[in-house]
Order: structure tokens, then C-alpha cells, then sequence
């Protein structure tokens, strides 16, 4: 994967997140209510993040399977090349 496509898509994904409608939150009746409320933006948050990690390693394992496969075939057109040019010799 390039550098320039991962970047973009890192810019539109923060992009996408802020076009969503801000929700004006409701005002606790106390404190434990309070925190309950932010922990519980700050779990949709995490779970948010790891969702988009996730992602993003799984399109890398599958860009590093398709360069291992394409090391590999240059590597056995290398041999190729080395052997031929050695017959020929």
C-alpha cells in the first residue's frame, strides 16, 4: 500500500467522523451519572478506533501477502536469468 493512499484514506475517515450531527447531551442528575455518560462515549470512541486499526491491519496483511508472492516470483525470475546466462557462458 502506498503512503500517499494510506493518508488519504486516514483524511477521509477523520473527515467522515465530524459530518455526523453533533447530539447535545443531556445534563446528569449527578456525578455517577455524569461519569457513566463519559465513560461511556470514551468505550464507543476506543471501539471506534480499534475497529478502524483493525481494519487497516488486515488491508496491510493482505498487501504484504501479495508482496511476498511478488518477491517471490522475482526472485525465481532472477534464478531464471542467472541460470540461463550461465548455460549460455
Amino acid at each position: 500500500m502506498n503512503w500517499m493512499q494510506l493518508a488519504l484514506q486516514l483524511t477521509r475517515a477523520a473527515m467522515s467522523i465530524g459530518d455526523e450531527p453533533q447530539r447535545q447531551p443531556e445534563t446528569p442528575r449527578d456525578l455517577g451519572e455524569a461519569l457513566a455518560q463519559q465513560f461511556a462515549l470514551i468505550d464507543r470512541n476506543i471501539e471506534a478506533v480499534a475497529r478502524m486499526v483493525n481494519a487497516q491491519n488486515q488491508r496491510l496483511e493482505r498487501e504484504l501477502k501479495r508482496q511476498k508472492i511478488w518477491n517471490y516470483a522475482l526472485t525465481a525470475g532472477l534464478v531464471i536469468a542467472l541460470t540461463v546466462a550461465l548455460i549460455r557462458a
